[in-house]
């Protein structure tokens, strides 16, 4: 492959090849090359670029003074990235249009104060939204004097920027206005003016400290452009992992991860001490996903409506199923929201309302119909033989509804109509009632051929946990555990027993396994914790 350069340069390219599609080359050299600023890839403007490249070329114009000029006009992206690097220069861009400004004017370097107070002497009646986002470079710099002239509203996001990055006369001057509004968007890399929404300070800033958490370039990754669609397609991995906050707009990659990403995987003890008590007003910085899930795990509407992002964090949508399943009143919130839901929340919902024996929205399309329909609450009989009735589809679980209830007659009445899977022949075997083993083993008996998995997928009757796993990973990370297996609607399950394990431990009880470095432990009393006395 011929880089930016003209050179040819000694190094293996990944390439991947996809039936009628577009081949498309990665040339990893050339990222890293891209990524440090140093040479510019070959960029064929007929088809769209690999993400990874683009990322990378964007990491090394706002890293390198001077790189990528040539790019300017080529991406949207590129222009506003050249344009960042020239403000925190102290040069003033060219600016053609909206388009052209970048939202991140702070990072990875500050310009001088008057810089940015020239920028919005030229731009500044065009483009009022700049004056946020220069009293967010004022929070980050501490340059409190331009932050006074400037007419702007109290805003959040400037207050824990400032917040973070000690700049206590601005955060105080903030924080004493008897209203604070949410005009600057990190997810949208926005700056909403009309909106004027007021709000708290919620954890839904990017504050500049976590634009030094880098992840790290993930090899191979290749892909291909569907040619229907001009699409660019990645069948295994892009390279990198998706961030719901990218201000500097190349996902913080990195060639190999900061030591502040593996400590942010860490939970603080303020994280964890905010598990268990009300939430202040004003939400500290803390890394709030945890919080999210749990709140969603156990269906605490106030709780997960206030700290939920525009987009699902990693576990998020287990946890709301099990939250709808266990809350009905988190079921019906969720029902009735105008977002988007994920793949199987619906289904969820679904579930809880026949639990509640309530069968107005049957029959469900085939995408929203739950298996699990007797878990944590079974349904009335009648209301089972009513939904046989309307969802004939539905046989199979309901069926197994009736095994988990004890509903005899009805059982008896639906098992000639169905072929049983394995899972429901294993509900019936497990059963303490004679009844149902005998009479699933004379069903099976008369069945010719093998027993299915069925659409229950993996699901075992057993396997239906509660939170007292006693098994207590000793790291500083707690999080909510996801799988294949055990899901109450689609096969799948969410377990947070060792997050609230290691949430309700006595310090005293930590100590003891930090002075050992023993990072497994098992609850036993005699092993750990350790008795009185005992070395």
């Amino acid at each position: 492959m011929v880089l930016g350069d003209g050179k040819h340069h000694d190094h293996e390219d990944w390439v991947y090849e996809w039936p009628g599609n577009i081949r498309v080359e990665l040339d990893l050299a050339a990222c890293l090359d891209a990524l440090h600023g140093r040479a510019i890839p070959h960029i064929d403007s007929t088809q769209p670029q690999h993400p990874l490249q683009q990322v990378c070329l964007v990491r090394g114009i706002r890293y390198t003074e001077g790189f990528g000029e040539q790019l300017r006009g080529v991406l949207p992206v590129y222009t506003r990235s050249l344009n960042a690097r020239q403000i925190m220069s102290d040069g003033i861009p060219k600016f053609t249009c909206k388009e052209d400004i970048p939202y991140c004017i702070w990072h990875p370097t500050t310009a001088k104060e008057d810089t940015y107070r020239r920028l919005l002497g030229t731009y500044g009646a065009e483009y009022p939204q700049l004056a946020y986002q220069v009293g967010r470079a004022c929070a980050v710099a501490g340059y409190t004097k331009l932050y006074e002239e400037l007419d702007i509203l109290p805003d959040v996001h400037i207050a824990e920027e400032a917040r973070e990055s000690g700049s206590t006369e601005i955060f105080d001057v903030i924080m004493a206005q008897p209203v604070r509004y949410d005009i600057m968007n990190d997810y949208t890399l926005s700056v909403q003016l009309e909106a004027r929404t007021p709000s708290n300070l919620n954890g839904d800033t990017a504050v500049s400290w976590m634009l030094n958490v880098k992840q790290e370039i993930l090899f191979p990754a290749s892909g291909y452009i569907n040619p229907a669609t001009g699409e660019f397609v990645v069948p295994s991995h892009r390279g990198f992992e998706r961030q719901y906050f990218d201000l500097t707009e190349d996902m913080n990659i990195d060639e190999h991860a900061s030591e502040l990403h593996s400590q942010r995987l860490s939970t603080t003890r303020l994280e964890v001490q905010l598990l268990h008590e009300p939430l202040p007003t004003d939400l500290p910085t803390v890394q709030k996903d945890l919080l999210i899930v749990m709140a969603a795990y156990h269906g605490d509407i106030d709780r997960y409506a206030r700290l939920r992002r525009p987009v699902f964090v990693l576990s998020e949508d287990y946890c709301c199923r099990r939250g709808c399943y266990h809350n009905p009143m988190f079921a019906m919130w969720w029902s009735k929201q105008p977002r988007k839901k994920p793949e199987g929340l619906q289904a969820a919902i679904n579930a809880c309302m026949i639990e509640l024996n309530i069968l107005s929205g049957a029959p469900y399309p085939d995408v929203d119909t739950p298996y699990t329909i007797w878990w944590p609450r079974t349904a009335r009989e009648a209301t089972y033989k009513e939904l046989a009735r309307l969802q004939p589809s539905m046989l199979p679980q309901i069926l197994h509804a009736c095994i988990e209830a004890k509903y005899k007659d009805l059982f008896d009445e639906l098992l000639p109509k169905v072929t049983p899977t394995k899972a429901i022949a294993l509900a019936a075997d497990q059963h303490r009632d004679v009844h149902f083993r005998t009479a699933m083993h004379q069903r099976i008996e008369s069945i010719t051929e093998p027993l299915r998995t069925g659409a229950d997928g993996a699901w075992r009757a057993t396997e239906y946990a509660s939170s007292d796993d006693v098994t207590l990973y000793m790291s500083n990370k707690l999080s909510i555990s996801t799988s294949l297996g055990r899901d109450a609607s689609s096969g799948e399950y969410c377990d947070a027993s060792e997050a609230e394990l290691n949430a309700c431990l006595p310090e005293s009880w930590r100590s003891d396994v930090t002075n050992r470095a023993r990072l497994l432990c098992h609850i036993d009393y005699y092993h750990w914790p350790f008795r009185q006395g005992q070395m």
